[in-house]
C-alpha cells in the first residue's frame, strides 16, 4: 500500500482482526493521506502531504457493537470512540512511511509475515513514528485504555553493494476481547519490543546474500498472564538470492529460532525452518512474494503433551494495481505459532486476507476487505479439543474532504465457529472516522 492508499483506522482496525489479536495498532499508512498530484517538493517544505520531513495526523472514530466482548451467551452492545494522535519524520523527506511494522504476538520472531526488504536508491534513510490509541467504551469505563507504540528504521545503502539496517518496535497494548482472552476484569495489557538488524549484499549483479538478526520480547503486567505468555524470541535469518531476470529473483532461506518462556518453561523450544521461494516485480502493477517449506519445531524438554513436530509452512504476498483505480492485495500464510491460550501448547494456523479498493471518483473510495483463519490447537492433557475457523469481511466508502482530511464509514462482520462452542460468537460493528493528515 505505497502508492495513493488510504485506508483509514475505523477500516483498518476492521480488515486485521488476526494481527490486531495481539495489538491494536495499525499500518501508518492508512492513516495518512496521500492526494493524487504527484508534483515536486518545495525546498522548505517541513511539513505536508505531498512530501515534507514531519507528518503528523490524528484520526478520531465512533462505532458501535452489538457484541463489544466477542462471545456467544453475552451479547452486550457498546458505543466505541477512539482518539488516535500521532506523528512520523523521515529523512529523506517521504510521502508514504517506508516500511510496515505490524507485530503479532503468537508468532515466534514476533511477525506474521516477511517484511519488505527493498533497500532503496537512496544512500541513507531515517524514519521514526510515535502514536497512541485512546479507546473508550459506553459500556463500561473500566474498558477503557490507552495503547502506545513507537518505531524507527535506519538504513544505509553503500557504494560496495552493502546495505545495513536496523529497525525497533515498540508496542504497549492489549489483547482483543474474546473468551480465554481480554475481558471486563482482565484487559491482558502488554508491552512488547521488536528489534531487527539486517546486513544485505550485493555481491554481483546475479547474486545476493541476506542475513538478518531479530529479538523480540512479550511482557504481560498481570501475573497471572505474565506466567503463561512472557517469554523471549531470538531469530536468525540466512537468505540466498540468484536474480533469474530484472523481474523475478529466485532465493532459499534458512531459519532458526529460540523462543524462551520467562516462567512456563515447559513450552521453551527451538524451531528450524527450509524455505524456497520467488520474489517477481512487474513494474509498478504487479509485486509478488511467495515461499514454501517446512517448519520443524523442538521442545526443549519433550512430554507426552509437548510433543515435536514438523508441519508445511507457507507465505504469500501479492500486490496487483490493475489500474489507476483498483488495486487489490491478498496474503496467505500457514505455520505453526505459540499459543495465545493457557489450555494448550501451541496452535497451527492457516489463514487468508483480501482487500479490494476502488476509485469511484476522484474524492470517492469504496473498499472492501476479507479474511479466513483456521487455528487448531494443541491441547493439553484434560482440555477440550479447540479447532476453530473465523471469518470476517469489511466494506467501507471513504470521501476525500481535503488533501489533510478523509472522512470514512464502514462496517465489519466477524464470526467464529469453533469445535468447544464456548469459543463462537457473531459480531457486528459499525464505524464513523475522520482523518486529518499532513
Amino acid at each position: 500500500m505505497k502508492q495513493l492508499q488510504y485506508i483509514g483506522l475505523a477500516t483498518a482496525c476492521a480488515l486485521l482482526p488476526f494481527t490486531a489479536s495481539a495489538q491494536n495498532t495499525v499500518d501508518v499508512n492508512d492513516l495518512v493521506v496521500v492526494p493524487a498530484e504527484n508534483g515536486g517538493f518545495a525546498d522548505d517544505e517541513i511539513f505536508g502531504v505531498r512530501g515534507g520531513y514531519i507528518h503528523p495526523y490524528l484520526s478520531l472514530r465512533t462505532g458501535w457493537t452489538d457484541n463489544v466482548f466477542n462471545v456467544d451467551d453475552d451479547t452486550d452492545s457498546s458505543w466505541l470512540y477512539t482518539i488516535s494522535p500521532g506523528v512520523w519524520f523521515s529523512l529523506p523527506r517521504m510521502r508514504v512511511v517506508p516500511i510496515t511494522i505490524a507485530p503479532h504476538n503468537t508468532s515466534a520472531g514476533g511477525l506474521q509475515l516477511e517484511l519488505d526488504d527493498d533497500v532503496g536508491t537512496d544512500k541513507y534513510q531515517l524514519y521514526a513514528l510515535v502514536g497512541s490509541d485512546i479507546n473508550m467504551y459506553s459500556y463500561d469505563s473500566d474498558l477503557n485504555s490507552e495503547d502506545y507504540y513507537a518505531e524507527g528504521m535506519a538504513r544505509w545503502n553503500m557504494a560496495s553493494g552493502l546495505s545495513l539496517r536496523v529497525l525497533d518496535r515498540f508496542t504497549l497494548g492489549h489483547d482483543d476481547f474474546g473468551v480465554g482472552e481480554a475481558t471486563d476484569e482482565d484487559l491482558r495489557e502488554f508491552d512488547t519490543n521488536l528489534l531487527m538488524l539486517t546486513a544485505d549484499w550485493e555481491l554481483t549483479e546475479k547474486l545476493r546474500f541476506k542475513v538478518d538478526y531479530s529479538n523480540f520480547l512479550l511482557q504481560y503486567d498481570e501475573a497471572d498472564n505474565a506466567f503463561f505468555f512472557d517469554r523471549t524470541d531470538n531469530v536468525i535469518d540466512l537468505y540466498g538470492y540468484y536474480k533469474y531476470s530484472e523481474k523475478t529473483s529466485l532465493f532459499l532461506q534458512y531459519r532458526y529460532t529460540d523462543v524462551e518462556y520467562d516462567n512456563d518453561t515447559a513450552k521453551d523450544n527451538s524451531q528450524d525452518y527450509y524455505y524456497g521461494g520467488v520474489r517477481w516485480v512487474s513494474s509498478d502493477k504487479l509485486a509478488l512474494l511467495f515461499k514454501a517449506g517446512l517448519q520443524s519445531k523442538s521442545f526443549d524438554a519433550e512430554t507426552d503433551e509437548y510433543q515435536d513436530s514438523d508441519n508445511f509452512t507457507l507465505d504469500l504476498q501479492a500486490h496487483y494495481r490493475m489500474t489507476d483505480k483498483t488495486d487489490m492485495t491478498l496474503d496467505l500464510y500457514q505455520k505453526n505459532e505459540e499459543s495465545d491460550n493457557a489450555g494448550a501448547s501451541e496452535k497451527l494456523v492457516l489463514g487468508a486476507r483480501f482487500v479490494y479498493s476502488q476509485a469511484m471518483t476522484e474524492k470517492i473510495t469504496a473498499k472492501l476487505g476479507m479474511g479466513y483463519e483456521n487455528s487448531d490447537y494443541e491441547q493439553l492433557v484434560g482440555q477440550a479439543d479447540r479447532d476453530e475457523d473465523t471469518f470476517y469481511i469489511s466494506p467501507a466508502v471513504q470521501f476525500l474532504v481535503r488533501d489533510w482530511l478523509m472522512a470514512e464509514l464502514s462496517y465489519s462482520f466477524e464470526t467464529t465457529d469453533s469445535s468447544d462452542d464456548a469459543y463462537d460468537y457473531d459480531t457486528n460493528t459499525i464505524y464513523l472516522s475522520l482523518n486529518f493528515a499532513m
